[in-house]
């Protein structure tokens, strides 16, 4: 299992400062036999795991298919509908999720659009949409759809990182980001063909995984 990009330097910085509490205290409880010593590197180990946990990237075999539209991030539905114009898609991510952003599509990066902003519950929706955030705007090549996956920070979510910027070329599957802590992303997907929710609807995704729409065959 791997680590987020960007988040290898933090695991073992507390990593470290665990390994250092543990040496410290093993002396302490030898010549004192005071065990409470031992609670700080217990609680400085939870949150270790804690942490790795978190920042995790797992590989994962992904089935590319043009005509689907996957789910960019891990997490739980809050809302799928269909729109005039498309799909859109908000996905609520716990502290447990995966926490990487992935690309729902085959396209070209047309860009990064990073917006300072508070760190509200994303409980809460009416404040969250005053969040920080991340819009990454991907162009389909086959018929110049248009992917907008925008990761918002929240209470613990404090960083909304993008992987890629204007220009890059990317696969349907493909890391593109991370939210640390998790919070919410969203995907508003634009295109001229008709697609259609899968039926029965997801309530949980797995990024770049879980099928969110597919083309209809006769829309073409």
């Amino acid at each position: 299992m791997g680590i987020a990009k960007g988040s290898n330097r933090i695991v073992w910085s507390f990593g470290t400062i665990t390994l250092i509490s543990i040496v410290i205290a093993i002396p302490i409880w030898y010549s004192r036999s005071i065990f409470w010593h031992f609670s700080v590197p217990v609680a400085l180990a939870i949150w270790w795991i804690f942490i790795t946990w978190t920042f995790r990237d797992p590989k994962r075999e992904i089935t590319k298919n043009p005509d689907n539209i996957l789910a960019p991030a891990d997490g739980t539905i809050i809302e799928l509908i269909e729109t005039e114009e498309g799909i859109s898609c908000t996905i609520r991510m716990s502290p447990f999720d995966v926490h990487m952003t992935r690309c729902p599509i085959d396209g070209k990066v047309d860009y990064v659009k990073f917006k300072k902003g508070s760190h509200w519950p994303a409980y809460f929706p009416n404040y969250a949409v005053r969040n920080q955030r991340n819009a990454i705007r991907i162009i389909g090549e086959r018929f110049n759809e248009e992917a907008i996956v925008t990761q918002v920070s929240g209470i613990f979510a404090r960083r909304t990182i993008a992987y890629v910027e204007k220009g890059n070329k990317v696969l349907q599957g493909e890391v593109i980001g991370t939210i640390r802590f998790g919070s919410i992303t969203t995907l508003q997907f634009i295109s001229a063909k008709r697609y259609k929710i899968v039926q029965p609807p997801p309530k949980i995704t797995r990024a770049g995984i879980t099928i969110l729409a597919t083309q209809e065959k006769d829309s073409d």
